[in-house]
């Protein structure tokens, strides 16, 4: 690096260290501007506190946790490498690029956790450490915009060199994190090299589409610039997210469908036939009939065009994503919202109606290949796939008003979103299976046999699982004119400014369904409406205002309107029956054909061996579908749980009397009574090293 630039990059920091104590000493919060083709939208991270109960928990343990440990990763130059390698395309160090191409994004997406928290704790030390990298990222922010350390140390020679490279995936949580600050704090800085980055980005797809279409691979830039474009009212940001949608999959040419669509395994551009499924960039995204490719990729792309339709109103993205979403949910989601079922496996495509087989040209990977193919034990269900399942639902929550999508983010978020990460917060999973044959289990993802902390690699979840969970208060609530939505349930105050209204909640859920409102504050004399989601998994619910019922039995799954004109005081009271349901899946899905899992009230059931009170084989156990099961709160045990306790039946196959090979005759085996208690599916490989199933064959 020549002196004169270095010495521009240390004015710089200089200069930015000065403004800070001048400029942002204070925190003013910045309104997000409320898109306009929703039926409603959020009530404001600054407006809500969670302040007791079940997400308190896990909000301490993931800032007190899991943002230090990740913070300590990502400044540590020996191990995480996301800072050290700012530094060198900033100039200030000297070396080589260490980790994934991805590892930039590491540093953006502990800034949006941080920024989060800073917003709902005022702890300074957030805004302390964020002063110290931010200045960073800056300095390795190329004149035209272009950010990307992986390019810019050398460790790829060019830009756009191959869509895994990662570029615009990074820039896109760049984005995201920029706008989250800028609200979170009142900071510009972030913001200004967002900016930048989004016009370097949109003059890309302009003068070069035959070059950008096939990019970018993973998404996240669509969410970003939508997020910019709301935060800082930048139309260009918006014209970047709305110009990646309209430009995936535009090489498709129906009339030339090959079975061997894709591109091969070796040549150049004169044998490319058109992008593949695993990128979503086959077939454009209003002409899909089906969901397939990386989970991560769909997700993501389907939450971008979410945000687009927001603020575009383009019908026909909307008439599209409503389409996906019934095929993934009822051909391809697992029973605790997983939606990457394959580590790696070919794939068939259906072609107005016709399926075709490929088994060469387009390989899927941590992704959906066939409906119903839902394996268990060698699922993948990649944690950042179901965030992104979860981030789709929200935006298609505020468009319609269906409570459909609020119950897909709920199950998603106890079952397996929370899966992901360690009940006390210090280690992370990829791959999240549904059976587990324990200390001899085989992974076929390129996962850790235990649970994480990210390094060099395995990056993305545990920075996706913290900025989330930092965020959840933000997912609870939702106003439109002369309403105050409530889509989940948690001990919290919100202060509604739009409404004129304070409330606060206490609940014990999701242990018990119990919701008690208190009406804290309200400001005008108008009836405010509650919409309060009834969950479809109740066969009950009850509604009640200062003791008096107003709703005997609400109907699960639909929304109950309770309008009044409120007083400082009142209490309203949900009573949510939470029933412990025995859900199968479809016969077509071969690998729980005959077996049940168990799910009271949001939480999905899984077994243990460590809860098997005998000396029995594991695999043989079986549920009789007549039995009852008990809930119990146990409070010492998983941080505190309620489990479902039941006597379960045992059916050993012999161990001599083979007939060939591993097969026995069972004759008239008998089965024996075993005692059992089921624990929360979230919750499971906290202990010693069990064999785990969710799904049990049923006996009767």
């Amino acid at each position: 690096m020549d002196t004169l630039k270095l010495i521009r990059k240390s004015l710089f920091v200089l200069l930015f260290c000065f403004t800070s104590v001048l400029v942002f000493s204070q925190k003013p919060m910045i309104k997000l501007a409320n898109s306009p083709h929703v039926k409603m939208h959020p009530v404001g991270i600054d407006e809500v506190t969670i302040n007791g109960g079940f997400w308190k928990e896990r909000q301490d343990v993931n800032r007190n946790v899991s943002l230090e440990v990740l913070w300590d990763g990502a400044t540590n130059e020996e191990y995480g490498h996301s800072l050290r390698n700012f530094k060198i395309a900033a100039g200030l160090l000297e070396g080589q690029h260490i980790g994934t191409s991805w590892q930039d994004e590491w540093m953006y997406k502990w800034i949006e956790a941080a920024s989060y928290e800073y917003a709902t704790t005022g702890d300074q030390t957030f805004l302390e450490r964020m002063d110290k990298v931010i200045p960073i990222i800056a300095q390795a922010q190329e004149e035209d915009g272009y950010i990307a350390t992986q390019v810019t140390t050398g460790r790829f020679h060019d830009r756009w060199l191959s869509p895994s490279n990662h570029e615009l995936y990074n820039m896109g949580h760049l984005l995201t994190a920029a706008a989250v600050n800028y609200r979170m704090t009142g900071r510009t800085d972030l913001l200004e090299i967002a900016n930048k980055a989004a016009a370097f980005c949109l003059k890309q797809f302009q003068e070069y589409p035959d070059l950008m279409w096939e990019y970018p691979l993973n998404p996240s830039i669509i969410m970003g610039a939508v997020e910019l474009y709301r935060t800082t009212g930048n139309k260009d940001a918006l014209e970047l997210a709305r110009h990646i949608v309209d430009l995936r999959g535009s090489k498709y040419e129906p009339e030339e469908v090959n079975s061997m669509w894709g591109r091969p395994e070796w040549g150049g551009k004169d044998r490319y036939l058109g992008g593949t499924d695993l990128y979503q960039n086959f077939i454009p995204l209003r002409k899909e009939r089906e969901v397939l490719g990386h989970a991560v990729f769909f997700t993501y792309l389907y939450a971008g065009a979410a945000d687009v339709y927001m603020e575009t109103g383009d019908q026909t993205l909307l008439d599209a994503l409503q389409f996906l979403w019934g095929d993934l949910t009822e051909k391809k989601m697992y029973v605790t919202g997983g939606v990457s079922p394959v580590t790696k496996g070919p794939t068939t495509r259906n072609f107005d109606g016709t399926r075709r087989h490929v088994n060469r040209w387009d390989p899927i990977h941590e992704g959906i290949t066939t409906p119903f193919d839902l394996p268990n034990a060698h699922t993948y269900n990649e944690t950042c796939g179901m965030v992104g399942n979860m981030m789709w639902n929200w935006r298609m929550l505020q468009i319609t008003g269906d409570p459909r999508y609020a119950e897909i983010m709920e199950l998603s978020w106890y079952n397996s979103i929370l899966t992901g990460v360690q009940l006390d917060g210090s280690k992370w999973s990829y791959t999240n299976p549904l059976r587990w044959h324990g200390e001899e289990h085989e992974l076929w993802s390129h996962d850790y046999h235990e649970r994480h902390v990210p390094g060099v690699r395995h990056i993305c979840c545990p920075t996706n699982l913290t900025r989330n969970i930092s965020a959840y208060h933000g997912y609870l609530y939702s106003v439109s004119e002369n309403t105050f939505w409530v889509h989940h349930f948690a001990e919290a105050q919100a202060k509604v400014t739009d409404l004129g209204l304070s409330v606060n909640s206490e609940t014990n859920y999701p242990w018990d369904g119990k919701i008690k409102f208190t009406i804290e504050d309200v400001q005008q004399d108008n009836p405010i409406a509650f919409n309060l989601r009834i969950p479809s998994w109740t066969s009950n619910t009850k509604i009640s205002i200062n003791g008096e019922v107003v709703e005997e039995t609400a109907a699960s799954g639909t929304y109950a309107t309770i309008e009044r004109t409120w007083k400082k005081g009142d209490v309203l009271i949900m009573d949510i029956n939470m029933d412990i349901l025995l859900l199968a899946g479809n016969p077509l899905s071969e690998h729980i054909r005959n077996q049940i899992a168990v799910k009271r009230g949001p939480v999905v059931y899984c077994l243990e061996s460590n809860d098997v009170k005998d000396e029995v084989d594991f695999e043989s156990i079986t549920i009789d579908i007549n039995n009852e099961f008990i809930p119990v709160y146990v409070p010492d045990l998983l941080g505190g749980v309620t489990v479902l306790k039941t006597t379960a039946k045992s059916f050993s196959v012999p161990k001599e009397g083979n007939i060939i090979g591993q097969y026995v005759n069972i004759g008239s085996q008998d089965s024996k009574p075993v005692e059992i208690q089921m624990i929360p599916y979230f919750s499971w490989n906290n202990r010693k090293e069990p064999k785990m199933t969710v799904w049990l064959p049923f006996t009767r």
